[in-house]
């Protein structure tokens, strides 16, 4: 059984009584680092404890969490009537009690996913306040058979750039946020670790990058800074910030940009791999392995 940290009992008992006093749907905003998965899958516990007969959907948006919020789920509960659902992962279960599946794999299974009265979303700021997309398709399918379908979202970050908070404004889909713990209540309470920023030498010009939602256009981003200069110079940087690190994990501009970070890193004799969404799901995965095994040294990657 896992032990909860008290702010993640406290964001538990948030849901619950939010939900007894007659609240649809709530939202959790819990700082990155601080255990969404945990309060996760200790809801759905509790929730099948008092009514054991609730149909469950785990939904995130990577493989990752997939595996991720499953293994939470099963540490908590070894028992858990659980199914995975995600291409990524070759599974494609349908039909288990309580269902963990990435969003592009099931948002066109809504009828073939059976009656379900919770939808439990991780990170979900990635739902759009309204009209079209993968949550909403799936969620008005479900909705056909269980129109008081309850849905409950997690996340670190409770707004969108192009739409503002998630729980304002026509159209949103969370009512309320019902539960806040953030990183400075982390660091507090001694389950974070201080952030330590170092501002940079290396200046990118970004100004006639065009920008979508609020957000750069991400092609029109590498283009502009994928430069061997650039890339030389942030990388010589890295190597004298990070000297004293055991490990560093750099977020690149795309596919090809991760490469060539990969590649000059390698240059200076540092072990280096990339994964992207192009990475075989299997070398992905021992890639992965590997850094967090402190095999591998650097891990340059692009939007994984």
């Amino acid at each position: 059984m896992t032990s909860l940290r008290p702010y993640q009992q406290s964001a538990i008992d948030a849901v619950l009584s939010y939900w007894a006093d007659g609240g649809e749907n709530p939202l959790v905003e819990m700082a990155t680092g601080t255990g969404k998965s945990v309060v996760i899958s200790t809801l759905t516990r509790d929730l099948l404890t008092r009514w054991p007969d609730m149909r469950v959907i785990m939904l995130v948006h990577v493989r990752e969490l997939v595996e991720q919020n499953t293994k939470a789920m099963i540490r908590t509960w070894p028992q858990v009537p659980i199914g995975i659902n995600s291409a990524g992962l070759g599974r494609r279960d349908m039909r288990a009690q309580v269902l963990c599946a990435s969003i592009q794999s099931v948002y066109r299974a809504g009828r073939e996913l059976g009656p379900r009265d919770l939808i439990l979303i991780d990170e979900a700021h990635l739902v759009p306040r309204e009209g079209e997309g993968m949550y909403r398709r799936l969620l008005d399918d479900l909705r056909e058979t269980v129109p008081d379908l309850r849905v409950a979202g997690f996340t670190a970050t409770p707004f969108r750039l192009d739409s503002g908070r998630l729980d304002k404004g026509d159209g949103r889909l969370f009512s309320e946020i019902v539960y806040t713990y953030g990183i400075a209540e982390g660091i507090r309470d001694g389950f974070l670790s201080p952030l330590i920023s170092k501002a940079t030498a290396t200046t990118l010009d970004v100004s006639g990058v065009a920008r979508r939602g609020g957000e750069f256009v991400a092609g029109a981003l590498e283009v502009a800074i994928d430069k061997d200069w650039i890339t030389r110079e942030a990388v010589t940087e890295m190597a004298s910030l990070g000297a004293d690190r055991r490990s560093w994990l750099v977020f690149c501009a795309g596919v090809q940009h991760a490469i060539h970070v990969r590649d000059e890193i390698r240059s200076r004799g540092i072990s280096c791999e990339t994964v992207t969404g192009e990475t075989p799901a299997g070398e992905r995965d021992r890639i992965i392995r590997d850094f967090r095994d402190g095999r591998i040294r650097a891990l340059t990657n692009a939007m994984v």
